[in-house]
């Protein structure tokens, strides 16, 4: 029998007693506020009716028949409600075992939070996704690519991450592992809000989780959630959404950005691509030099790029710092840059009455001491000389360097072990001469005797170079990759003049020559760069 028919059948069981009573049409009122609660009223307790009616009438019949009829009206409610409560617990089944699990990691947590436990006993964790608004293994392969896969590795790594982090997964859910470095684990996962419900979640997007190591320090912690808090309002730098602190254990959550991995297009990124992607790179390291930070870190890894799109993101501020943190009086080119201008018109290397710039082979001074944070490979010339005043020049470089990665399709370019033959890579390019100033410039001396670093390379040079031995190793270029003009520009002595390569690829090179200036000094900024040539069509 359907609802409509019971309430029928109800009403006509009392109709005597209402007659009777002479309150008919209050009684079909009554039943029609009945029939609005019942479609709008929430789950009743026990003993609750859903519909409640105030008697003023002193006759006792009218009474007993109005409380027969809330009863039959309650007995219909809860069998409708039943069944609704069963549809419910289908849909539903793995709710009870979340609460389960939850409140098991919560008492764990007076004993051993990090208990070891088999992934396989969870069975709440069996899949990636549950539920209409939670993303599905299909969706996720393709927002991440048709290879994504969770290794039981990983969904053990993230098992033990929840039992570690009570409440973690009422907020966040875990797919899956994206990134690890020296300092911290980045996650993919899901914002679903704090109900348990079926309701929809508040915020279904993709979230970055970034679990900070125990080992950092908590000012190095501070520091990176302090300047990740202050660099909001750029669409090229990544904002901060949140921040969970469990005991020693910090997560940061920041957007998760869909980008392809640089390993997978910087070989064959055509020209054009090539002047987006760095000119999004200047865009992120304007916004944050403007606000007086130096990244410090500026590599691939963290500038995340998505080709298609042809946006990028700056991530990982770990190793940021302020500009006023990084400036030291103690180095020699600090003085020099409050007085550029005296000391290039005193031209003192060609004053005879000053002695040349020079070093004790035997020098028993304690050495110098200076922060030297940063990826081998993309740091400064200055890093590498422990200058203590450091700029945000630092990450101008940085970012010449992978210019000159893009360019020259080689990854990395720069592979050195430590700080020294780091040097020597850029004295193989820049020349000992150029490299006996530079560290002049910092009140260092510099000393080589290998005879074929004396001269500079030009990069024109460098680049090509670089492509043709991808040449006699059979690779392959792509129709519009810009190795093909490159090697038509390339002649008998295996250098490059300018004249021979077209008016877009000089305005490249005149980029590369200007970000890669031994002198921090000369180094132009990021808002300079911009308003170069080669950027003038950027979209």
């Amino acid at each position: 029998m359907d609802r409509e028919s019971r309430v029928t059948e109800l009403v006509c069981q009392s109709k005597e007693a209402e007659e009777a009573a002479g309150v008919e049409t209050g009684y079909e009122e009554l039943i029609q506020e009945g029939h609005k609660v019942i479609d709008n009223a929430p789950v009743p307790g026990d003993g609750e009716l859903i519909i409640k009616e105030e008697h003023t009438c002193d006759n006792k019949e009218r009474l007993r028949r109005h409380r027969k009829a809330d009863k039959l009206e309650h007995a219909l409610n809860q069998s409708i409600l039943e069944q609704a409560r069963n549809e419910k617990s289908r849909q539903d089944g793995d709710v009870s075992e979340r609460k389960r699990r939850r409140n098991s990691a919560s008492k764990s947590e007076a004993t051993d939070m990090r208990e070891d436990r088999p992934y396989s006993q969870v069975n709440g964790m069996s899949t990636i996704s549950r539920g209409s608004d939670e993303y599905t293994t299909e969706e996720l392969k393709m927002v991440l690519g048709s290879n994504y896969t969770v290794s039981p590795a990983i969904k053990q790594e993230i098992y033990d991450l929840n039992c570690s982090f009570p409440n973690l997964d009422q907020s966040y859910r875990i797919f899956n592992k994206i990134g690890e470095g020296t300092f911290s684990t980045v996650y993919l996962g899901q914002k679903v809000g704090d109900s348990l419900s079926n309701e929809k979640p508040r915020d279904t997007s993709l979230v970055a989780l970034k679990r900070i190591y125990v080992t950092s320090s908590p000012q190095r912690i501070y520091n990176e959630l302090n300047l990740l808090y202050s660099l909001r309002g750029s669409q090229n730098v990544a904002p901060l959404l949140d921040v969970l602190r469990f005991e020693d254990q910090v997560i940061a959550v920041l957007p998760f950005y869909q980008h392809s991995d640089f390993r997978d297009f910087y070989r064959d990124l055509p020209l054009y691509g090539i002047k987006t992607y760095m000119h999004e790179l200047l865009l992120a390291l304007n916004f944050i030099h403007e606000r007086g930070v130096i990244h410090r870190d500026i590599k691939p890894t963290n500038f995340l790029y998505n080709p298609f799109t042809r946006r990028g993101v700056l991530v990982d501020f770990g190793l940021a710092e302020t500009q006023s943190e990084c400036i030291s009086s103690k180095c020699p080119c600090y003085t020099r840059s409050e007085f550029k201008n005296v000391y290039r018109q005193l031209e003192v290397e060609n004053n005879s009455q000053f002695p040349k710039n020079g070093y004790l082979k035997d020098d028993q001074r304690p050495g110098r001491r200076a922060n030297r944070a940063g990826t081998r490979g993309f740091r400064a010339p200055e890093v590498l000389l422990k200058c203590n005043n450091q700029t945000k020049s630092i990450d101008i470089w940085s970012a010449g360097v992978m210019l000159l990665t893009l360019l020259s399709r080689r990854f990395p370019f720069f592979n050195s072990t430590d700080d020294v033959d780091a040097l020597m890579e850029i004295t193989a390019i820049f020349g000992v001469e150029e490299m006996k100033k530079c560290a002049a410039i910092h009140g260092l001396g510099f000393e080589c005797n290998y005879p074929r670093f004396k001269d500079r390379i030009k990069l024109e040079t460098l680049v090509a170079n670089a492509v043709l031995m991808d040449c006699k190793e059979g690779d392959t270029f792509a129709d519009d990759s810009p190795a093909w003009e490159l090697l038509c520009a390339v002649d008998k002595k295996g250098t490059v003049s300018e004249s021979s390569l077209g008016q877009e690829y000089r305005d490249a090179f005149e980029v590369l020559n200007e970000c890669m200036v031994l002198d921090p000094l000369d180094r132009p900024s990021a808002s300079e760069l911009l308003t170069y040539p080669f950027f003038s069509d950027v979209v």
